[in-house]
């Protein structure tokens, strides 16, 4: 029983997780369009998906951060094709590509380190991901909220598949050429997201290459592979990031009145920044990340075979000391460009690429020592308590999906209250009022405005906005 035990272990964890993933992406289904997704599709409507992305060379103001080139392509392009219902796949196609990407570079690592079960890797990616979500700083904009998710979450996406090649030619006998025609536009264009993801996959894939560099200087052939793919990865970062800097239509931040920071202080701002950032995490939400830390503890111990190498103290040492600089690293990037732009730290959605990275770290430390615990304490008795915590662990997992599933009713009722303003526009409209007044949507739940603010024109005369483009009238209004 004690041998089947890991298995019915991983089986019960690989069900919980993704059932919570599953929850997590139906609740998307109910998911409308708010605050800049309206300004994305009203100027995909009215100039197509190529002339829109093409704002990128204007200076006038169109509501959004038109430098960004991929994210106002990719949002037109989702308008223009799909509508509504590819609003309504945000989160499906994010959580599955996401889970997509970390078990491919997963199970392309394993192998070159330690060839692991294909179950092992799914519930370990899954649980990344899960938590991850669960402890999101700001969930619905990241998961839900399309001029949210694109900027960021679906930049790491776009880095878990670029990584996904990179690892797979690490294993190749003889490198794939056509891997780097793919790679290529596959890293401009997740640069062309967002200048906080593009700092921070930037910041990751230089720190992968110079390591990578190293290793290939002592002639190991795995860096000999991977080393072209991931250079040219490296470099059409570096040219998106160019990309977003030079763009024309940065002229609407000169007229911001943001005051920025001497870039000279921004390293030492943005160290404190991330310090502070794990510190709070760790101590403001201390039992989910005690029950993430037992579980990928847990799961380095009972999937630790006997034939194992044998990690000395000194390595464990070295390799938690190097993944915790990393990962402080890498946090501390993220925290640079808003240091930089408005001295301050990112706003709650940029900070999900700090909870993300901090997990990852946190995940990959558990399981070293619990590598190490399995091959240095003998007895059975380590192996059942490891089961007992994960056991506990997937109670806790299971608490947290009803604790999700418990926010469709919010869910259910905005997009109930958006379908009746939708057909109260369509029909005004039909009957030539072009001045129309629609219901509120209370989106405090969610803490992202819709079509108006909180305050504003919008609830006191008619207003065009965003909202109003999209539908083609002449002005909208809330009615009181």
């Amino acid at each position: 029983m004690q041998k089947k035990l890991p298995s019915i272990i991983v089986l019960l964890g690989n069900i919980t997780v993704l059932a919570g993933l599953a929850v997590l992406a139906y609740l998307g289904f109910y998911n409308r369009y708010w605050a800049d997704d309206w300004c994305y599709s009203a100027d995909a409507r009215q100039l197509g998906t190529l002339p829109a992305t093409l704002q990128y060379f204007d200076t006038e103001d169109t509501g959004y951060s038109s430098n960004r080139y991929s994210l106002t392509f990719f949002s037109a392009l989702t308008e223009n094709t799909l509508g509504m219902f590819g609003n309504q796949l945000v989160a499906t196609l994010t959580i599955s590509l996401w889970l997509i990407g970390l078990v491919w570079t997963g199970w392309n690592v394993s192998k070159l380190i330690k060839p692991l079960p294909f179950a092992v890797i799914l519930f370990a990616s899954a649980l990344l991901l899960f938590y991850n979500l669960y402890l999101s700083p700001q969930r619905f904009q990241i998961l839900y909220w399309r001029s949210g998710v694109l900027p960021y979450s679906t930049a790491i996406v776009f880095w878990m598949l670029i990584l996904g090649f990179v690892t797979h030619q690490m294993n190749q006998e003889t490198p794939a050429r056509w891997v780097n025609y793919i790679v290529a536009p596959l890293a401009f264009l997740a640069a062309g997201l967002g200048e906080i993801s593009c700092v921070f996959l930037f910041s990751g894939t230089t720190l992968l290459l110079v390591a990578t560099w190293r290793a290939k200087k002592q002639n190991q052939a795995w860096a000999e592979r991977s080393f072209e793919t991931l250079f040219i990865a490296w470099l059409f970062l570096l040219l998106g990031m160019i990309a977003l800097i030079v763009s024309p239509s940065n002229a609407r931040v000169a007229n911001m009145n943001v005051k920025r920071s001497n870039p000279l202080i921004v390293p030492f701002v943005s160290l404190k920044h991330a310090i502070d950032f794990i510190v709070f995490s760790l101590k403001d939400l201390p039992l989910p990340h005690a029950v993430f830390i037992g579980m990928m503890l847990g799961l380095g111990i009972i999937t630790t075979q006997a034939d194992d190498s044998i990690l000395t103290v000194k390595r464990v040492a070295i390799l938690l000391a190097f993944t915790t600089l990393i990962t402080y690293l890498l946090i501390t990037a993220i925290q640079a460009p808003s240091a930089y732009f408005y001295s301050a730290t990112p706003d709650p959605r940029g900070q999900s690429l700090s909870r993300f990275t901090l997990l990852l770290g946190i995940a990959i430390m558990a399981w070293i020592v619990g590598m190490w615990a399995a091959k240095n304490i003998t007895g059975q008795w380590l192996v059942l308590a490891s089961v007992v915590v994960m056991l506990a662990g997937f109670a806790y997992t299971a608490r947290s999906i009803t604790s999700i599933y418990s926010e469709i009713d919010g869910f259910i009722y905005r997009a109930r209250v958006w379908d009746e303003r939708d057909a109260i526009i369509a029909t005004e409209k039909a009957q030539g009022n072009m001045l129309i007044e629609v219901p509120a949507i209370d989106t405090g739940l969610i803490h992202t405005r819709d079509m108006f603010g909180s305050t504003g024109k919008g609830w006191k005369q008619f207003s065009l906005n965003c909202g109003a483009r999209y539908y083609g009238v002449d002005g909208l209004k809330v009615k009181q």
